[in-house]
């Protein structure tokens, strides 16, 4: 495709945001509101190259040939190695040729991301080329002016494909040489968004059939307990003081008694025994852990005053024995909290990050409270302690600098200290986080981590200057609190008969695939090409159809089958419409693939049919 100016500059450009709305929305409106701000004045030279194409002058610096851009582009792609499934980050916009050039070999990619800095470099790119025949081969998103932490939440919604197919970061030398920190910047931030994936798919794979058990044992719980909204915005501009374990807890933990009914005290489980032993009593303690030993943290605990925040993946015997008010959180995105969603309504939606205290902050959040400080959140280990002295887990942790799975990290007095790679996880996402909520939040710790985005400041200087009136918080909990729960018994009963029916038979569809798959293996094995060979492919082939239109079972089992979603998210080098005798190999890892596919539905299916009938003799 030869880019050059087809019609007047306003008019390509009109047409450029037209289809940037249809493909973006959420970008389209912003960046015409930015563009109003630029003036022409600010617009780098446009200039027709020896070959008639355009290219842009910079600075004084030409971005892309002056002679013959297309062919430039064209040897600049032929000069990168890489695998025609991974998904590409272009970092540099500039007229685009290396992009088309791009896009032009991606029709076995998922997406291509491109990132662009300088808005008035994206301004004139689509005021002159014509953006229609970039969209032809796969998805293109546009990042403009965006913080690498606002691409990195941008790609989380990629996270499948990422992890799958891999994804590489290409830098357009001589668009980047403009803003070379902010691109160096935000390649690193891209790069951090395999590891996301990895953790927490991984994760997710790893702990499923716990979670969903679960949710399922605190079904009941979930439909009796109130939810959390009641609670939204109940301490507007009052400040909160989030306490996690940490080992510095024991420098000031005797400050928070000042704090009781001047900031709402929101502290995470494995802190709770250690607060009430200095007789400390928080207005609420947040439980997010799914496994057995989470329950050690509320053995012989007695604290009426506190309020239990808990979501429906908890372990089950926490929300079964505890004593005080009980609130619940509704986990968006989780199929199986979906689902109850739809059948009793919200209890109020929230994100869990990826610990308890990163939770806890979110609740906060939720809560309407500012400023917010943060105690005991060292997220390193100052004595070489864990935690602090008198939790449940605190215990000696050795962090050798030369060990791999240590990191070295700011501290909070401008030196450094070590960590290890999973607390550097979570210092890292508790900084966007942050970034995402910006609002004033300090960290009272008085040791650990440098935290980007919370002011270090003394506990004590913290309760003086925000904490100075009281506020009858625990009435105000108490109020939410007991008003009962309510849901209609006979639309949750016939909800679950809907839901059985549906897996029975999602799981009868696959059990038929499975055994097809083990006839054509054992064709292809033998060499059996006979016109049933042809018979059964296309047996194999309507039941795949059959199965990807079962969207809501599907959706259902969610979470559960994210090793599924991983398998079918992997790209191969031909397709399903390809299949013939020719393709023996590719035949044969595709039944292959389907064979663990079709088994792990059934067996998930199966799973939780029974888990929705016991749930069913509760409501009855």
């Amino acid at each position: 495709m030869k880019q050059t100016i087809t019609a007047p500059a306003s008019t390509q450009y009109e047409k450029n945001i037209a289809l940037l709305a249809r493909h973006q929305p959420d970008i389209a409106e912003q960046l015409q509101n930015t563009f109003k701000t630029i003036s022409d004045s600010q617009l780098p030279e446009v200039i027709p190259s020896r070959k008639g194409n355009l290219t842009i002058k910079y600075n004084d610096s030409l971005l892309h040939s002056v002679y013959d851009p297309v062919t430039e582009a064209q040897r600049f792609v032929d000069g990168l190695s890489f695998d025609d499934h991974i998904n590409i980050a272009l970092l540099g916009l500039g007229m685009g040729y290396h992009l088309l050039e791009l896009v032009k070999r991606s029709s076995h990619r998922d997406f291509i991301l491109v990132v662009e800095e300088n808005t008035a470099l994206f301004k004139t790119f689509l005021e002159h080329v014509d953006l229609s025949g970039f969209y032809a081969h796969c998805k293109l998103y546009f990042a403009v002016h965006k913080s690498g932490m606002d691409i990195f939440r941008g790609l989380q919604g990629c996270g499948l494909t990422i992890l799958a197919n891999g994804i590489t970061v290409i830098k357009h030398p001589a668009t980047c040489k403009i803003s070379p920190e902010y691109y160096q910047a935000v390649g690193e931030k891209i790069k951090d968004i395999f590891e996301w994936s990895r953790i927490n798919t991984m994760s997710q794979i790893t702990s499923s059939r716990q979670y969903a058990e679960n949710i399922f044992e605190n079904m009941p719980a979930y439909l009796a307990t109130p939810g959390i909204e009641r609670l939204f915005k109940a301490f507007t501009e009052f400040p909160c003081i989030i306490i996690s374990a940490g080992p510095s807890l024991i420098k000031n933990i005797r400050f928070l008694r000042e704090a009781q009914g001047k900031a709402v005290l929101v502290a995470v489980d494995t802190a709770l025994h250690v607060l009430l032993k200095h007789s400390i009593q928080p207005d609420f303690v947040v439980s997010i852990d799914f496994t057995e030993h989470n329950n050690r943290y509320f053995n012989g605990i007695y604290a009426p005053d506190t309020a239990l925040v808990v979501d429906p993946e908890v372990y089950p015997k926490i929300i079964r024995d505890y004593a005080g008010a009980k609130f619940m959180v509704s986990l968006p995105g989780k199929s199986l909290c979906d689902w109850l969603t739809a059948q009793v309504g919200s209890k109020g939606d929230m994100d869990k990050g990826l610990s308890v205290a990163h939770t806890a902050f979110l609740f906060a959040l939720k809560l309407g409270t500012t400023p917010i400080g943060f105690v005991g959140q060292d997220l390193s280990f100052p004595g070489k302690m864990s935690h602090v002295r008198g939790s449940a887990m605190v215990r000696k942790n050795r962090v050798a600098s030369q060990d791999s799975n240590t990191v070295s990290i700011k501290n909070i007095f401008g030196g450094t200290e070590q960590t290890n790679a999973s607390m550097h996880v979570f210092l890292r996402h508790f900084e966007e986080l942050l970034d995402k909520h910006p609002l004033p939040c300090f960290d009272l710790t008085e040791g650990g981590a440098y935290i980007q985005g919370a002011h270090p400041m003394p506990l004590k200087e913290f309760i003086m200057k925000y904490a100075r009136q009281k506020r009858n918080i625990r009435t105000i909990i108490h109020t939410a609190y007991s008003n009962p729960c309510s849901y209609n018994a006979k639309n949750v009963h016939s909800s679950i008969d809907a839901a059985t029916t549906g897996l029975k038979k999602t799981a009868s569809l696959c059990e038929k695939g499975t055994s097809i798959l083990k006839q054509l293996e054992q064709m292809f094995s033998t060499r059996n090409y006979t016109p049933q060979l042809t018979s059964k492919l296309k047996e194999w082939a309507s039941i795949s159809s059959r199965l990807n239109h079962e969207r809501a079972i599907l959706q259902l089992l969610g979470n559960n089958i994210t090793d599924v979603m991983l398998l079918q998210a992997k790209k191969h080098s031909f397709t399903f419409d390809e299949l013939d005798i020719a393709h023996t190999d590719g035949i044969r890892e595709l039944i292959a693939k389907d064979t663990i596919i079709f088994s792990r539905i059934a067996e998930q299916c199966r799973a939780f049919v029974q888990k929705f009938n016991n749930f069913k003799q509760f409501v009855r």
